[in-house]
């Protein structure tokens, strides 16, 4: 994982891609205020946030960019692949760490419920969220919500934590999910551990959370919408290499 300034600024990266600058740009953003307020899509029963299936092997997918984190030389490679007889997001980590996001407008009080599935390789390093020296994981997802009272209508400069708040859904089997919740980067981080999927790297973890009964536990009190969503694979604190696939991600209003 990068420092801890830089690697969990996901405020500093959603400008920038509202915006539509580079990741890599100066700390100090101004929003124009015709990017204050994001209209919501008309209702529908599921909502996409990727939908790796219907699109061609190559490159990474549209509406998604990479965030890159100036502490970190290597990046995470993420493009999409034919895997299991369908198209999938591929994330290559060789002593790297970077995540791939993208844009959205959910509101969770409508479409509660977020889908996707992972794999990994047996051999990929799941470390802890709590220690920054092994905070490494093969396959973590993070939902990432909109500041109350107004969307990015506060952000000028980039400083230490977001005034946001991110539920972050990692593979980790061995943790408690009684323990700790918070990570070391922020009290705002969230972290709900998930039983990982089969390590041997044949078989799909699928998975399907109710992310407002989940912030509601974490934080206390009812969410604001869902601004983007995130998934990364890093090992750039423990110097090793890992593979890992994602499959399609999208919200609904109710579980099959």
């Amino acid at each position: 994982m990068p420092g801890r300034i830089e690697r969990w600024c996901i405020v500093v990266l959603l400008v920038g891609i509202v915006a539509g600058g580079s990741l890599a740009q100066s700390p100090v953003y101004e929003v124009p205020a015709a990017l204050v307020a994001v209209p919501a899509a008309q209702p529908a029963a599921e909502r996409p946030v990727g939908i790796f299936s219907d699109m061609a092997p190559g490159g990474t997918p549209e509406g998604w960019k990479q965030l890159r984190f100036p502490s970190v030389r290597q990046e995470t490679e993420y493009s999409l692949v034919e895997q299991d007889g369908r198209v999938v997001l591929q994330s290559k980590s060789v002593m790297s760490a970077s995540a791939l996001i993208t844009q959205v407008t959910v509101d969770p009080g409508r479409h509660p419920y977020l889908h996707w599935s992972w794999k990994t390789r047996e051999d990929c390093f799941s470390g802890s969220w709590r220690r920054p020296e092994s905070d490494d994981f093969p396959l973590r997802l993070f939902v990432i919500f909109e500041r109350s009272r107004g969307f990015f209508s506060f952000f000028r400069r980039f400083g230490s934590g977001f005034p946001g708040d991110a539920i972050l859904y990692v593979a980790d089997a061995t943790a408690h999910q009684a323990g700790e919740r918070s990570s070391h980067v922020s009290g705002r981080i969230k972290v709900v551990p998930l039983e990982g999927p089969g390590r041997a790297g044949r078989v799909w973890g699928q998975h399907v959370r109710d992310v407002r009964a989940d912030y509601v536990e974490l934080f206390g009190h009812q969410s604001t919408h869902v601004a983007a969503i995130a998934v990364m694979t890093d090992t750039d604190n423990s110097r090793t290499a890992c593979v890992s696939f994602f499959g399609d991600i999208y919200f609904s209003e109710t579980t099959p």
